[in-house]
């Protein structure tokens, strides 16, 4: 029978470094000033140890919020391209973006990149889908989602953004105002299944990948405002 790739007593989160701190509180403000920025299920994000943090993807506000949310320091993934010159690339780096290949092709080092977050205890969020909705609707979810979750052997908490894309869409240069509200469901695991797949052979596991994939955007789908 396969383990966890990491412990089922998790050690504490990292503590928020000062300068983290002050842009998660510099955000959240900011965020309840605008858009009067309201957060339910706080309680479900597990209090230490690797987690992953999926949400749905409708705007530019997505990375931003979860992070200005969740209690614990979180990391996010960004393009590579964007890690352009010295100073941007410095810049998203002291956010913990971690650099990835959003192409499609294959990225062992952004997948390593983030295991080694999780290893180290911190939340990281991702985005099932890939890219943001062109219309506020959901996508359908990529199976390198399922990888990571598989390699993982973390909890994925469903995560999602309510009235983003009516403040701040894909094809709008700048946000207006409005109600932005996020909820965080209960953490779900994966062990099992990949226990399972495994059993099975090589063929399981792939068609594994889109079945957490899409069972994580259900997941999400089925979270509602109080």
């Amino acid at each position: 029978m396969t383990t966890p790739a990491f412990a089922a007593d998790p050690a504490p989160a990292p503590p928020m470094r000062p300068w983290f701190r002050l842009a998660h509180v510099t955000t959240r403000l900011l965020y309840e000033c605008l858009f009067n920025f309201r957060v339910h299920g706080v309680e479900n994000i597990p209090p230490g140890g690797g987690v992953l943090l999926a949400c749905n993807h409708v705007s530019f506000l997505d990375p931003h919020a979860v992070g200005a949310a969740c209690p614990r320091e979180t990391c996010f993934l960004a393009r590579k391209t964007l890690f352009g010159n010295g100073s941007r690339a410095a810049l998203l780096r002291s956010w913990n973006a971690v650099p990835v290949d959003l192409s499609g092709k294959p990225d062992i080092a952004g997948l390593k990149a983030i295991m080694d977050r999780l290893r180290r205890g911190y939340a990281v969020t991702l985005f099932p889908e890939g890219t943001r909705s062109r219309d506020g609707g959901f996508q359908q979810a990529k199976p390198g989602v399922g990888l990571l979750v598989a390699k993982a052997g973390v909890p994925v908490v469903p995560v999602r953004m309510f009235g983003a894309y009516e403040v701040w869409p894909r094809n709008q240069k700048l946000p207006r105002r409005g109600q932005v509200d996020i909820v965080f469901g209960k953490p779900a695991r994966y062990d099992a299944m990949v226990t399972d797949a495994r059993a099975k052979g090589v063929a399981a596991m792939k068609d594994l990948y889109q079945q957490i994939a899409d069972d994580v955007l259900e997941r999400i789908k089925a979270l509602r405002l109080d």
